[in-house]
């Protein structure tokens, strides 16, 4: 799998699922949600001329703003646009995460190292509420918000992913979310996170491993992975993940 396909996958979202509106104009896409949380509302690609791509961003900024929303923009390895990151910057952007695109042929060889969690699927508002929490920074209304959001999703009769939530004892210490592709054949791995004072401690990779013996039996044969730099993404790569790009995702707020 090269760059080009990797990144489709990772574009391969749900809005019938995840409850937003895309607009695709061929230059660029981007999604619009029903509330003004910063990943329900954003631009997965745009493709611009150099000479072309102040102008273009900008109106698309206004946009946003004009919504009065937060919102993502995302800059793949197949999806850039020459001095983009200059004119995100300059126009009150931050980037929030440094990724390499990822991918491997599953199963991958290897047996999982013992480990004390219990690996629930995320199945109801509980569940939801636990993984959402993980984050401890978000206000009460954020978190409900996400939570009434992501019970939408999983009542979706036709949603093609989940999310399964670590425990250690009755405390919630982890969460990985994934998303099956399209095509039938692929595995998109997301938003994986670990409390704080669990990190280090095997939770990751036992989540990990969860998702990946899941996306096996139910028949997938390659797994996708937006990986962080600096933290997940050199775990995946000792497991036999390959890079194919880099990714990046600068969020207004």
């Amino acid at each position: 799998m090269d760059a080009d396909v990797a990144e489709r996958i990772a574009l391969d979202e749900e809005p019938e699922c995840e409850g937003f509106e895309r607009v695709d104009r061929g230059d660029v896409r981007y999604k619009l949600g029903a509330d003004a949380l910063p990943w329900s509302n954003g631009v997965a690609y745009a493709r611009w001329r150099p000479e072309e791509v102040e102008q273009r961003a900008k109106e698309i900024i206004a946009l946003f703003r004009e919504r009065g929303v937060a919102f993502t923009w995302q800059i793949g390895p197949n999806t850039d646009a020459v001095g983009l990151s200059r004119v995100l910057a300059t126009n009150g952007l931050r980037r929030e995460i440094d990724a390499l695109l990822l991918v491997a042929k599953i199963p991958i060889r290897g047996r999982l190292a013992t480990n004390d969690l219990r690996l629930v699927e995320e199945h109801d508002e509980r569940s939801a509420t636990d993984a959402i929490r993980l984050d401890r920074d978000r206000s009460q209304d954020e978190v409900r918000m996400r939570v009434e959001a992501r019970m939408r999703y999983l009542g979706c009769p036709t949603r093609r992913g989940g999310g399964v939530i670590a425990y250690r004892r009755e405390l919630a210490v982890g969460y990985g979310a994934w998303r099956y592709g399209s095509d039938g054949d692929t595995v998109y791995l997301h938003r994986a996170s670990t409390l704080q004072p669990h990190r280090r401690t095997g939770v990751y990779s036992a989540i990990l491993g969860w998702r990946l013996d899941r996306a096996v039996r139910d028949g997938k044969t390659e797994a996708v992975v937006v990986a962080e730099r600096a933290s997940t993404a050199p775990i995946l790569m000792r497991k036999g993940f390959r890079e194919v790009g880099a990714l990046q995702i600068w969020m207004a707020v």
